[in-house]
């Protein structure tokens, strides 16, 4: 992974507003999506991973983007990321998360 490797993540509430901020992202900047969840009751999250300096770019971006569109409920760029936090975010996120958060607490152990 490179040294100025960062993640980003935006949550919203509606696809319209997360549509916008996808968008903004991706045209603003050198990013690539990774992740787009529902989280629930209305909110949804996107990731884009990339450098570090578009992936900023790309978050500022989104968040002017999801304010003219619906609600931002909050935006946030991680540098730097552990490969195991990453790598939840790449393909079937809610899956591995669901495993992980399992596995941490102990439950499914006998």
């Amino acid at each position: 992974m490179a040294k100025d490797h960062a993640i980003g993540l935006i949550e919203t509430r509606g696809v319209v507003a997360l549509a916008a901020g996808i968008e903004a992202m991706i045209k603003t900047a050198d990013v690539q999506c990774i992740a787009v969840e529902r989280i629930g009751s209305g909110y949804l999250a996107a990731a884009v991973q990339g450098s570090l300096a578009p992936v900023r770019q790309a978050v500022e971006a989104a968040t002017v983007a999801v304010k003219q569109y619906g609600e931002l409920r909050a935006a946030q760029v991680y540098p730097k990321p552990h490969d195991t936090s990453a790598g939840l975010l790449e393909g079937n996120s809610s899956r591995r998360l669901r495993q992980a958060i399992t596995a941490a607490s102990g439950e499914g152990t006998s």
